[in-house]
């Protein structure tokens, strides 16, 4: 059947046809008056904009070289930290700031107005350097940063490196007053550095081998050109001419790790004193403890805190405390008294001991009745009666100059004096400083290391170190530090350093540095116990070991102990004594130092 012609199908498809060709028809007009808007009515206005697209440099920090102890171990290493800043010319909008950014930037990163304001208008910067906002901000902040980008012309997440101290045990760094701390540049230093390429908000060594190695720990920074538009949005990076940061310098000390967390764990930390363990041959310090201590990964948070505390946990005591050396100074008496011809090795001189003499108005007491005793006896029991009758003999001017030649009254020159602390010189008095007659009372006080003269830790190191080997040397805890070389004690002859150095070992194996014995091993010592007129008695103890050639020697102090240097310091000084011979025993180990220290170890990810 013939269906015919249908004028009702047909025209309904043509007006189809129709509307669709009108819709593109108005789509290009549109476009073509959008066009001729660019290019031809507001030229002027959009030809401005382009010209506004600036290529700026962002700063890229260099990562603080690592310090390593004298194996290679990392003691201070390096993490990811993330940094909300802002370059305040990409937040200007005709010639004002973008209240609207600053108000999503506020919002956004948790500031209050005022303190991001006070951030962008600081004029100690270049023009393009970013300004820190907020630092060491965590993942969350990060992601809202991202996600508000759009809204956010001109702030940066900066990733910056952050130094970590790794934990002993758990609890709390080691070496903390050696290794020290880094804190940001404030305005006074900022003045004084700007000239040396430090930025305001920059992080500088403040103390410790942090600060006494600054320049090589610190790097060179780099930085990178980003082209940024008119609204102060990054479009681009001009790879070509990014000039990549140089890390700084790993540090090598001659701390080991293993004897500084030996002397860590042998300090309880309900003591407070000081320890130090060094090389006698060549003073390189192996190890230095201080309690109280603090954890550095938290000094900036802790730091009045730390800083109002009675104990005066950043007091670095191995260098700068100040103790009467008691018993520990005997030696100084003995020598003197060998070298001139005052008492000999074996004979018995002086009265018996009936636990104390009383010389002119002052009775000095002794710990035991001692009966007579010869030189060896005399240091194995620390008896005072002996060593006030020999330093009256000896007389005041001789002590003097053996106390000298033995390092006495004057600073060690270590090196990590020069890293915030300084060092205290300590007093050996002279007879100038009394300004008088020395009377027999004062003399009998100076030779059992009692009254006016006083020691620090590491001048103590450094004197058993020099009974061990006959030479003084720098203590340093650098390992490439320029020291001078081991200088011999010539005017003591090697005679009586035998003779004093078998006396110490008489102290450890029947007298009272009993305490001190190791196992299958010949240790030298010297008990002290000093009296303290703010409080209880200080314990010292001095040693050094192996007997034969000293390769470690240490001083302990505690202050206000709870016992004598034998029972209290001794102990302590054990401890890292048999850690310290056992890892030289062990096959191998000198080898695998030698290595370790001709061959620097790979550098780590910053984690």
């Amino acid at each position: 059947m013939w269906d015919g012609y249908s004028p009702t199908n047909g025209s309904g498809k043509d007006r189809k046809e129709q509307q669709f060709l009108g819709g593109v028809c108005i789509l290009f007009a549109v476009l073509i008056v959008r066009l001729y808007l660019l290019q031809v009515a507001d030229w002027e206005r959009y030809d401005k904009q382009s010209e506004r697209i600036t290529d700026q440099p962002v700063p890229l920090e260099a990562a603080r070289g690592l310090i390593r102890d004298r194996n290679g171990e990392v003691l201070v290493d390096n993490r990811v930290s993330y940094t909300i800043s802002a370059v305040p010319p990409r937040l200007i909008r005709e010639k004002k700031l973008d209240e609207d950014a600053i108000h999503r930037l506020c919002e956004v990163v948790g500031l209050g107005r005022e303190e991001v304001m006070k951030s962008l208008r600081s004029k100690s910067r270049f023009y393009y350097e970013p300004v820190k906002l907020k630092r060491d901000v965590g993942f969350e902040t990060v992601a809202r940063v991202e996600e508000a980008r759009y809204d956010l012309p001109g702030v940066v997440i900066q990733v910056e490196s952050r130094r970590r101290y790794p934990l002993t045990d758990g609890q709390i760094p080691l070496a903390s007053h050696v290794l020290g701390n880094t804190s940001m540049i404030d305005q006074d230093e900022y003045a004084r550095l700007s000239k040396q390429g430090y930025s305001l908000g920059d992080y500088i060594g403040k103390r410790g081998v942090e600060k006494l190695c600054e320049e090589r720990l610190r790097g060179k920074n780099g930085f990178k050109y980003v082209r940024v538009n008119a609204v102060g949005r990054e479009v681009g990076l001009l790879s070509e001419k990014t000039r990549p940061p140089i890390p700084g310098q790993d540090v090598y000390l001659t701390l080991d790790r293993r004897i500084q967390q030996a002397a860590e764990q042998a300090f309880p930390d309900s003591l407070v004193g000081s320890l130090v363990a060094m090389d006698p041959r060549n003073g390189e310090i192996l190890a230095i403890v201080n309690r109280p201590r603090f954890d550095t990964n938290t000094l900036a948070a802790s730091w009045n805190k730390l800083e109002s505390h009675p104990k005066a946990p950043l007091l670095n005591r191995a260098l700068v405390g100040l103790y009467p050396p008691g018993s520990t100074m005997k030696m100084v008496a003995a020598i003197a008294g060998l070298e001139l011809g005052k008492i000999d090795d074996q004979s018995i001189k002086y009265s018996g001991c009936g636990g104390g003499i009383q010389i002119g108005n002052h009775f000095f007491r002794c710990m035991h009745r001692h009966g007579a005793l010869n030189l060896y006896q005399a240091l194995a029991h620390s008896c005072n009666v002996y060593f006030i009758q020999l330093g009256r003999d000896v007389g005041f001017d001789e002590w003097y100059r053996y106390g000298r030649m033995l390092g006495l009254g004057e600073r060690t020159g270590i090196d990590l004096a020069n890293g915030g602390d300084e060092e205290k010189r300590g007093l050996l008095p002279s007879r100038s400083y009394y300004g008088r007659r020395v009377s027999g009372g004062v003399m009998g006080n100076l030779s059992i290391g009692q009254g006016e003269v006083s020691v620090t830790p590491v001048q103590m190191a450094r004197y058993i170190s020099a009974i061990a080997t006959g030479s003084l040397v720098t203590p340093h805890v650098i390992r490439d530090t320029a020291v001078a070389l081991p200088k011999p004690l010539t005017g003591i002859s090697s005679r009586t350093f035998q003779i004093v150095r078998a006396a110490l070992m008489d102290v450890v194996q029947a007298g009272t540095g009993k305490r001190a014995q190791v196992k299958n091993y010949q240790i030298a010592g010297k008990t002290g116990t000093s009296q303290n007129p703010h409080g209880r008695d200080h314990a010292w103890f001095l040693a050094f070991a192996p007997f034969e050639r000293p390769s470690i020697a240490l001083a302990v102090v505690v202050e206000n102990a709870p016992g004598t240097g034998g029972a209290i310091a001794a102990p302590i000084a054990q401890q890292v004594l048999k850690t310290y011979l056992e890892i030289m025993d062990t096959p191998g180990e000198e080898a695998a130092r030698l290595a370790a220290q001709q061959a620097p170890a790979a550098r780590p990810e910053v984690q």
